[in-house]
């Protein structure tokens, strides 16, 4: 009995460490990712040297990933956070769709709860979903046209291929073809 109690222990402790090692590869694969899409473009020379170039997409990609940092930041104060939080909103207004909305939502909904003084503990889902959200974003192309390099499935190659969803088949009257 002693002993099948001391088995469930050490398997618990197997799986809390499992968990926490996928975390912790997880988050430092999506930083490894992030900073790889904020790097500057360098370009050998012929004489040997390199050029160090940082362009428009490589900015905006860094600015996205400092933005995604200070969303996963623990232990701000209260004006910090609505700080980042702000930038953020104003970032993702700058275009309109679902995705977009959802962020809005939820950024107004935290900061809604922070005013009125809630604990930290019950922000713990709402800014694991907004990060979650954040990070979508950043990885779509249609935000973040650096992340076009990173896509599992070129997006010239979705563009051609004859599936689509179905609201943008286009819709032909009886009768015509």
């Amino acid at each position: 009995r002693e002993l099948l109690h001391k088995e469930t222990k050490l398997l618990q402790t197997i799986d809390q460490l499992k968990i926490h090692a996928k975390t912790h590869n997880r988050d430092s694969k999506i930083k490894k990712k992030l900073e790889s899409m904020a790097n500057p473009k360098v370009w050998p020379q012929n004489d040997g040297e390199t050029t160090t170039v940082h362009t428009p997409y490589t900015t905006r990609a860094k600015e996205l990933m400092d933005l995604y940092s200070g969303l996963r930041l623990p232990l701000l104060t209260v004006d910090e956070r609505l700080d980042v939080l702000l930038h953020v909103k104003w970032t993702v207004k700058e275009f309109d769709c679902n995705l977009t909305r959802e962020i809005v939502d939820l950024i107004d909904r935290e900061a809604d709860m922070l005013n009125r003084g809630r604990p930290e503990k019950s922000f713990a889902g709402l800014r694991k979903r907004l990060a979650n959200l954040f990070l979508q974003f950043l990885e779509a192309p249609e935000f973040n046209p650096e992340a076009m390099k990173f896509q599992k499935v070129s997006r010239q190659l979705y563009d051609q291929s004859s599936t689509h969803p179905l609201s943008t088949v286009p819709i032909r009257a009886l009768g015509q073809v």
